[in-house]
């Protein structure tokens, strides 16, 4: 571990309109790690202790989903991750690594505190920083949720309930309504004494009758599984958007409240001054 040259420091936006003074006490907390490929830098869960400072590399943020981890966002150099426990100090919500060999400059989490009570330039880039990465998250969290709902019901359904899927649909389609006017007519038509002399079904085609309420009756049954599965789809599908709105807007009054204490200290500082 050593100590971050102030010249790296500098050339990240968050701390390029820093007084000399301000950033020789940053550079003093601030320390650079390597970091190999495909090293961890955190996981989701960890206690935070630093924000972090890309000064060389590529480092990928990860996400838990169905069938692995999935890469929400990819940082490079004088990019800056991290940034949530600067406020509430809460565990890790996603996992870092390093995606090639990676310098990092990492900061402790009281320093940057500090720097963002007494600087307000530095204070409202780090909020507009927040915000864009908050919303971008709160997206792609929603095309998460409910493409997986989709993918775990079709990974559990049974050839019977595909069957009955491909029937309601095509039953409902005007290619079965054709067909089916086609048919009554070519049997009609067959059926008759102008076609045959003895024809098999003719009128009032009894047998075209019995084998109508035969299908009616085999239709309806797989009709109604397929109605069911999609009435449990539906759910699913509102329980994971429910799931999904009731994290936004947490997400959301944590913002508010992230931006308020912004704020206040930006005041205290105008008022100081």
């Amino acid at each position: 571990m050593e100590n971050a040259d102030p010249y790296e420091i500098e050339k990240v936006p968050l701390f390029g309109s820093l007084p000399s003074k301000q950033l020789g006490t940053l550079k003093d907390a601030a320390s650079r790690r390597l970091y190999k490929a495909g090293e961890t830098i955190f996981q989701h869960g960890e206690i935070p202790e630093n924000l972090y400072v890309v000064e060389e590399g590529v480092v990928d943020i990860l996400l838990p989903a169905q069938g692995g981890d999935i890469i929400v966002a990819t940082f490079e150099r004088g990019s800056f991750f991290g940034e949530l426990a600067v406020f509430d100090r809460q565990a890790r919500t996603a996992t870092a690594r390093a995606a090639v060999d990676t310098s990092l400059i990492c900061i402790p989490l009281t320093s940057v505190a500090q720097l963002l009570d007494s600087h307000a330039g530095a204070a409202r880039h780090f909020m507009s920083v927040v915000i864009h990465r908050l919303r971008g998250a709160n997206e792609l969290l929603s095309r998460l949720q409910i493409k997986n709902v989709n993918d775990l019901i079709e990974e559990r359904m049974t050839f019977g309930q595909k069957v009955a899927d491909l029937v309601a649909h095509f039953g409902g389609s005007w290619p079965f309504i054709i067909l089916f006017f086609a048919f009554l007519l070519l049997w009609a038509g067959i059926n008759t004494t102008l076609v045959l002399s003895q024809p098999p079904d003719p009128y009032p085609y009894i047998f075209l009758n019995l084998l109508l309420s035969c299908l009616a009756a085999l239709q309806a049954p797989v009709i109604m599984m397929s109605q069911n599965r999609q009435a449990i789809k539906d759910r699913l599908q509102a329980d994971e958007d429910f799931r999904v709105n009731v994290k936004a807007e947490f997400a959301i009054q944590q913002l508010h409240r992230k931006i308020d204490e912004l704020r206040a200290a930006l005041l205290h500082q105008t008022r100081s001054t």
